[in-house]
C-alpha cells in the first residue's frame, strides 16, 4: 500500500454539547476523563449502560466553548437520545452539527485554514492522525491515496484496536474483554460513571475470563461469528477476518497457554492459527 494515503470516515455524525454545564455533564456519564479535553487534543471514549455494557463509542473534541462528539451513524441517534435523556435539568444544549468531516490520515500532513482538528487518533500508535475538516474533499488529501473501509479495518485488526459498529454489540459487549483498557479511553481515577462500578470491579478482582485477540491465518477459511474448537473444546469465536488477520474472542487461558508454548491453534475444522500480538 502506497504511503501516504487515507480513510475517510463517511458515516461519521456529530454532536454539540455547549453550556455552563457541559464539562460537568459529560464527566459523570463517559468513560474518559473530559479534563483531558483540550484544544487541538482530541480523547476517546464511551457511553455505557449502568450494567457496564457498551451502548456507543466516540471521539471528543473541544472548539472554543463547545465539546464536540463524533460518533459513527449506527450509534448516533441512540447516543443523542440518551445524552438527553440524562441532560435533565443540567445547563447543556446539545443539538446536531452537520458540514465537518472526518478522515484518518497516514503520512505527513500540516493542518489548513479549514482544518478543525489534527491530531494523533488517540487510541494508539500506528494507526494514524485524526482530520476533522470543514471540507468534503480537502485539497489537502489531494496527493493522498484513499484506502476503502476493509483495508481500514485490517489495520485496526492488526494493532487490536475493534472497529466498534462491526466488532463490538450494543448492551453485549465488555469494554474489558474489548481491549479498551489499552486504547486511552478509561481514566480509573476520574470517579463515578455511568458502567463505572462494574468495569472497574472486572479490573481489580481479576473478573476477566475472555478477552479479543489478534491472530494470523496460516490456512483454512474462517468466516465471521465462527466457532473456533480444539479437541471438541470451544475455545473462541471468530469477530471479523480481513485478508489474513482475524479478531476472535477468546479464553484467557487457552489464549495465554498457546502464547507461552508458541504453538499454533488447530481447529477441529482445519484452521491453522497463529496469535498475532
Amino acid at each position: 500500500m502506497s504511503i501516504p494515503y487515507f480513510y475517510k470516515n463517511s458515516d461519521s455524525k456529530f454532536i454539540s454539547i455547549e453550556g455552563a454545564d457541559s464539562s460537568e455533564f459529560l464527566q459523570n456519564l463517559i468513560t474518559n476523563d473530559i479534563n483531558n479535553c483540550t484544544i487541538d487534543k482530541v480523547i476517546y471514549s464511551c457511553l455505557l449502560t449502568p450494567q457496564g455494557k457498551f451502548l456507543s463509542d466516540f471521539f471528543i473534541f473541544k472548539t472554543k466553548n463547545k465539546f464536540i462528539l463524533e460518533t459513527h451513524e449506527l450509534f448516533y441517534e441512540n447516543l443523542l437520545k440518551t445524552l438527553k435523556i440524562y441532560k435533565l435539568r443540567s445547563n447543556v444544549l446539545i443539538s446536531k452539527i452537520e458540514n465537518i468531516h472526518s478522515f484518518i490520515v497516514f503520512g505527513n500532513i500540516e493542518k489548513d485554514k479549514n482544518s478543525i482538528i489534527l491530531c494523533e487518533d488517540p487510541r494508539r500508535h500506528n494507526i494514524g492522525h485524526k482530520l476533522i475538516h470543514e471540507s468534503l474533499n480537502p485539497k489537502i488529501l489531494e496527493s493522498y491515496n484513499q484506502i476503502n473501509e476493509d483495508e481500514y479495518h485490517e489495520i485496526l485488526i492488526k494493532n487490536l484496536v475493534p472497529f466498534s459498529h462491526y466488532d463490538l454489540e450494543e448492551n453485549k459487549s465488555l469494554l474489558l474483554e474489548n481491549n479498551f483498557q489499552n486504547l486511552n479511553s478509561i481514566s480509573w481515577d476520574k470517579g463515578c460513571y455511568i458502567g463505572q462500578e462494574i468495569t472497574a470491579r472486572m479490573k481489580y478482582r481479576a473478573l476477566l475470563k475472555k478477552k479479543i485477540y489478534t491472530l494470523n491465518i496460516v490456512s483454512g477459511f474462517p468466516q465471521k461469528d465462527q466457532q473456533i474448537k480444539e479437541k471438541g473444546i470451544n475455545v473462541g469465536k471468530i469477530i471479523s477476518v480481513k485478508n489474513k488477520s482475524l479478531l476472535a474472542m477468546m479464553k484467557i487461558e487457552f489464549a495465554e497457554s498457546k502464547l507461552k508454548s508458541n504453538k499454533h491453534v488447530e481447529s477441529d475444522d482445519g484452521m491453522l492459527l497463529d496469535f498475532a500480538i
